[in-house]
């Protein structure tokens, strides 16, 4: 019902003051009109599919803490906005979206539209480093991905990069920073690099590619346990699950360890997937709409066998980490380790607008195979072990970086955060939840995987 007053009050405003200012065609009702249909278009398909969304407390804080971070950011812009009516357009669309008061839901330039999407698919045109960057400071290297240009070249994590085409980037906020390292594929973007521990100033000329970022990593731990992280759902993820599971098989794995601490989600497709590989049969999760009947999602795809199975989760473990969690835990198909996850049943749609821009809005509450939904409550570990710790240097959504640096890195924040003994201490640091799911497996395997 606020919903209709609100759409209502939004219409007439809008005719008012294109009548009221109609001093030739341009500004006048009619031309006014496709507008107009838009955003009202808009309301209705909001009106029409959004489900109310009460599972993101700690979502909102976060996104309230970001967002506070923008303004003061743009505060220190000495900037002058140029005002039409397209401007006028998204706001008016923004407005109606924060309306909802709903973390989850967005809207999107057509920019910002393609840049969602690029995170998703996990491929970008650019460079390939991440980067760290603080006011009125150099551009830091954090780490260069893997057979990246960046990489290629020779530059190094915790290089300072001081320009980008001749230009001083201390001034630069880190998103117009990375702005101005994407780019066009082929094309060439001139960084001018200092590292410190040899005191030189290197000029380095990076020709774009495309980057592809790796959301998946394995490796073997001893007794043939596996070991299997996933950072994000991301597009088509599931056949590098997939290679990995098979990859482990070959080496002899009995037993598997598959992290999903601090993994934020991603498509609601892909969590399918991936848990179906661990289950011979059977619901994965089902989805309810604001109209409609209830939607199930059966298993699918090939499934990787009955070994001993353990997954890790954490406050971090969000959306698609607890559709896996959840189906396999109603199953009792695996010993879920470690704390409460996020608590995010809710399921978002992506609306693609006429112009280019686009909404996300929560259409839908997801729920376990036993019909139970973990929205603003988590699912709670088999066996709870907490580690704050590891949750502070876990952050992160790619693999394909070095280790080694990507763990000084980690330092480097643990300082920041904690102090200088608490990041000394991370080289000592028993990462507890996994010494615990592998005594879980270990015990397990004694008996016959009971």
């Amino acid at each position: 019902m606020k919903l209709y007053f609100r759409k209502t009050l939004i219409i007439f405003m809008l005719l008012f003051f294109s009548s009221s200012f109609a001093d030739d065609d341009r500004t006048g009702f009619l031309y006014n009109l496709r507008e107009l249909k838009e955003i009202s278009d808009i309301i209705d398909l909001i009106q029409d599919r959004y489900v109310e969304n009460s599972d993101a407390k700690k979502a909102k804080e976060k996104k309230e803490e970001n967002k506070n971070k923008e303004n003061k950011a743009e505060e220190k812009k000495e900037e002058i906005k140029e005002i039409n009516k397209k401007t006028l357009m998204q706001g008016a669309i923004k407005g109606i979206i924060e309306s909802l008061d709903d973390p989850h839901s967005s809207y999107f330039t057509k920019k910002e539209l393609k840049e969602f999407q690029e995170d998703i698919k996990g491929k970008y045109v650019g460079v390939g480093m991440v980067i760290q960057k603080k006011v009125n400071e150099p551009l830091i290297v954090v780490s260069p991905i893997e057979d990246g240009p960046a990489y290629k070249a020779g530059i190094k994590p915790r290089d300072k990069i001081t320009e980008i085409d001749g230009n001083s980037v201390y001034s630069l906020t880190s998103e117009e920073s990375v702005k101005k390292l994407k780019g066009q594929k082929d094309t060439v973007v001139k960084v001018t690099v200092y590292r410190e521990i040899n005191n030189t100033t290197k000029v380095f000329e990076l020709k774009r590619e495309e980057i592809e970022l790796k959301y998946v990593k394995h490796k073997m731990l001893e007794n043939n346990i596996g070991y299997l992280r996933l950072t994000q759902f991301g597009t088509d993820v599931h056949k590098d699950i997939e290679k990995a599971l098979e990859d482990l098989q070959k080496s002899g794995m009995k037993a598997l360890i598959f992290d999903l601490r601090s993994n934020p989600g991603g498509e609601l497709t892909q969590s399918i997937k991936i848990a179906s590989m661990f289950l011979k049969n059977g619901k994965i999760v089902s989805t309810r709409p604001k109209k409609g009947e209830e939607v199930f999602f059966d298993r699918e795809g090939k499934y990787y066998g009955d070994f001993p199975l353990v997954i890790l989760i954490n406050g971090g473990s969000a959306s698609a980490s607890e559709i896996v969690s959840g189906a396999l835990k109603d199953h009792k198909r695996a010993v879920l380790v470690g704390e409460k996850t996020f608590g995010k049943g809710s399921v978002q749609t992506l609306i693609p607008l006429p112009d280019g821009d686009g909404i996300k809005i929560t259409t839908a509450k997801y729920y376990t195979p036993k019909g139970i939904s973990i929205n603003g409550t988590g699912i709670e570990p088999d066996v709870k072990v907490e580690d704050k710790d590891y949750y502070l240097i876990s952050e992160g959504s790619i693999t394909n970086v070095d280790e080694q640096e990507e763990k000084n890195n980690k330092k480097e924040r643990i300082k920041e955060i904690k102090g200088e003994k608490a990041a000394e201490e991370v080289d000592t640091h028993k990462d507890i939840q996994l010494e615990v799911g592998k005594g879980v497996l270990k015990g397990m395997l004694l008996k016959g995987n009971k």
